[in-house]
């Protein structure tokens, strides 16, 4: 591949940063995965698509407008949710419309590795309708959104009387990609081509998803982020979190319809992105730019009840970033996998107490 760079608007160019390439979204074709960029309104070559090589940022080739959407759809790790190994179950409608699901991360935040010590749990919550973002959720699947929040705070209560923080890195809709497939169908014309659209840099996923942190009630020692031989490491747990936030966070309605509406009408200034934060269920609810002063509060807040490390992240450029322990630690995997199994069968048996079917959790 080859780095050039060329007069867009936005005064992008070839290579992209660290920074750029994150905020594209990322599609596949079957046999490779590319960084698309859609040249813009006012540019020769409006309406095509660049391919970036999402590893480098440089320039692979230019794909024509109405072809791209052919060829290649975005990338959705969340596609199949119920099928994950890690799946717990879904929120549904009363008429029975699979609107939530609920899926442990795979690599959760642990506190320690060895017989009888557990990992916390770390909870996701996915429409079942891909969505870039929450704040293009419908009132139903907010309202299930609601309903689940609920449920897994009373799960973590059940678990030694932990607490929760929610939290999401949440994008606008991905309208160039709709827009290139109405060229495809010979309803757009080639060079219709209006704002791009980046996404959230922090948002990995590309399908909204909220976070559900465990928190401990008191101060725990976390065995794993321990150096062999060296000092305890304590996580603070939920005493580290504040229901305030920093002068860049602004105040939104957590209620299940409001939400979104107000997200977007916050977002508007920083191009429709967003990382969201709510400290429990019936605290004020809060959004911010995705790289600022309040997100990187926030990161170094749960860093703390985690007993994890904060840092600099140069792929965020420079913005604070949760240090995790990684998969490939030895015995990680294996202990992240029995720590999943024993919380899906915990949270199987909140359910049962209840009365509640896992396939068609109706609140």
């Amino acid at each position: 591949m080859t780095a050039i760079t060329f007069d867009g608007a936005g005064g992008w160019r070839f290579p992209f940063t660290p920074v750029e390439l994150r905020q594209l979204w990322t599609y596949g074709d079957g046999e490779r995965t590319v960084k698309g960029y859609p040249f813009p309104a006012g540019h020769a070559r409006a309406g095509s698509w660049a391919l970036a090589d999402p590893a480098t940022g440089d320039l692979g080739d230019v794909v024509p407008a109405g072809e791209f959407s052919r060829r290649f759809r975005p990338v959705d790790v969340f596609a199949d949710v119920p099928g994950l190994p890690n799946f717990l179950g879904t929120v549904t409608a009363p008429d029975g419309t699979a609107l939530v699901d609920l899926v442990l991360d795979r690599n959760p935040f642990m506190l320690a590795n060895g017989p009888g010590r557990t990992g916390r749990p770390h909870t996701l919550m996915v429409p079942r309708r891909h969505r870039d973002g929450w704040s293009s959720a419908t009132a139903p699947e907010l309202a299930a959104r609601a309903a689940a929040m609920a449920l897994i705070a009373g799960w973590y209560r059940s678990l030694d009387g932990g607490h929760v923080a929610f939290g999401a890195n949440d994008s606008p809709p991905n309208l160039a990609y709709r827009r290139d497939r109405e060229v495809a169908r010979g309803t757009a014309a080639a060079r219709d081509a209006g704002p791009t659209i980046t996404k959230n840099p922090r948002q990995e996923a590309q399908h909204a998803h909220l976070h559900a942190f465990y928190l401990e009630a008191s101060a725990t020692e976390n065995h794993e982020a321990a150096a062999p031989g060296g000092p305890p490491v304590m996580a603070e747990g939920w005493r580290a979190l504040s229901a305030v936030l920093g002068a860049d966070a602004v105040r939104v309605d957590p209620g299940s319809v409001r939400f979104a509406a107000e997200a977007r009408a916050a977002a508007q200034p920083w191009g429709g992105s967003y990382c969201s934060y709510q400290l429990g269920v019936d605290g004020p609810g809060w959004v911010m730019p995705d790289l600022g002063p309040a997100q990187d509060d926030f990161n170094r807040r749960l860093a703390k009840a985690d007993g994890l490390e904060a840092a600099p992240d140069p792929n965020l450029g420079g913005a604070v970033n949760l240090v995790r322990p990684t998969l490939a630690a030895a015995g990680r995997r294996q202990a992240a996998q029995q720590a999943i199994a024993q919380q899906r069968a915990s949270f199987a048996a909140f359910l049962a107490g209840r009365g509640l079917n896992r396939l068609a959790i109706t609140l």
